[in-house]
């Protein structure tokens, strides 16, 4: 006979509901591995938009400081001086006025140094030092570079000219006079190398530099592979390492404000 208990139909009924609604150990197993799949496929393309947004961050600063740069230029008719011992000023103090001394544009998101560029650098007899980081694993200095000396930075004899220089702007030593760099001696403004992210020091590989230097060694990685770089005539581009340091002809000229490539100039 029929059971006539509906309790009894209500049990049975969501016996049966419950048996339909769960997962076998084999699709779980099959759920987690395209979960594992997708996260495979979108993990790059996360980590290369995110380093293409502090790229282009970073561009951003570089353009704001060649306009403050060409500001500067424009009142002076000359290029600041890469650091100055008289008045205890370098390049990027120079230009503050003119980019508001907002000095989180001299902040690359990509830059790893311990110091932001208020304490990175310390005064010693009124000469710009680098502040040593805290720890072996830690590197002080500056989110950016100025090309102060050309390819003479390659060579650091070359540097020690009193009479010219071939970059962008002399260093100072307290109580000695220098020329400015006039913005008329710099014969190719589009294809001259003004700022760009810091390198490490050749030989003291614990501090990024405020002073540009062409040399053979690549810098360490900021932008996939590439260093982001402003020119004189204000225009930035995210140029390759390797290109950024060939000792070719054409990449020599573009250090240089006369725009010749000073074979002379050893690397």
């Amino acid at each position: 006979m029929r059971d006539l208990n509906p309790q009894s139909d209500n049990r049975d009924q969501s016996s049966t509901e419950g048996q339909g609604v769960g997962f076998s150990l084999i699709e779980l197993l099959v759920v987690i591995a395209v979960i594992a799949i997708l996260a495979a496929l979108l993990l790059p393309a996360l980590h290369r938009a995110k380093m293409a947004s502090k790229n282009t961050a970073c561009k951003n600063n570089l353009r704001q400081l060649s306009i403050a740069l060409q500001s500067y230029t424009s009142e002076y008719r000359a290029f600041p001086y890469t650091s100055d011992g008289n008045s205890g000023r370098t390049w990027w103090m120079y230009l503050a006025p003119y980019y508001g001394s907002n000095y989180n544009i001299m902040n690359c998101p990509t830059f790893k140094g311990e110091w932001s560029v208020e304490r990175a650098i310390i005064l010693d007899y009124g000469l710009p030092m680098f502040r040593p980081p805290t720890g072996p694993d830690k590197v002080g200095g500056t989110s950016y570079g100025y090309n102060g000396f050309g390819v003479q930075s390659a060579n650091a004899k070359t540097i020690d000219s009193r009479d010219r220089t071939l970059g962008l702007g002399f260093q100072v030593n307290p109580g000695q006079v220098q020329p400015v760099v006039l913005e008329s001696k710099v014969v190719s403004p589009s294809d001259m190398i003004a700022m760009g992210d810091s390198f490490l020091v050749p030989f003291w590989p614990v501090y990024y530099s405020f002073v540009l230097a062409i040399n053979t060694n690549l810098p360490p990685e900021r932008h996939i592979g590439g260093a982001n770089v402003a020119f004189a005539d204000g225009h930035v581009i995210t140029e390759k390492d390797k290109k950024l340091m060939d000792n070719g002809e054409a990449n020599r000229r573009r250090w240089n404000i006369d725009h010749e490539p000073h074979w002379e100039i050893s690397f």
